[in-house]
């Protein structure tokens, strides 16, 4: 299980900043090192990866963020 920090390197984005952690897991600022694009990163809580019925409820959310469009709703 890799720590995420501000400064470090998950895939092509670099984090830079902390926006908010709960108790499913933590969100995070990052941009992209080539494109320069800003992403919010959310990473499960290391302690609720390894649950299956976790996992598929968190891939279910992104899902359903996908499918939304708004000015103020950042794209997943």
């Amino acid at each position: 299980m890799i720590r995420i920090t501000v400064g470090s390197k998950v895939d092509r984005y670099i984090v830079e900043a902390v926006l908010g952690t709960g108790g499913m897991g933590s969100v995070f600022r990052a941009r992209h090192e080539v494109l320069g694009t800003e992403v919010a990163l959310k990473v499960l809580a290391s302690n609720l990866a390894d649950n299956p019925k976790v996992r598929e409820r968190f891939r279910q959310e992104a899902y359903v963020q996908a499918q939304l469009q708004h000015p103020n709703i950042i794209r997943v």
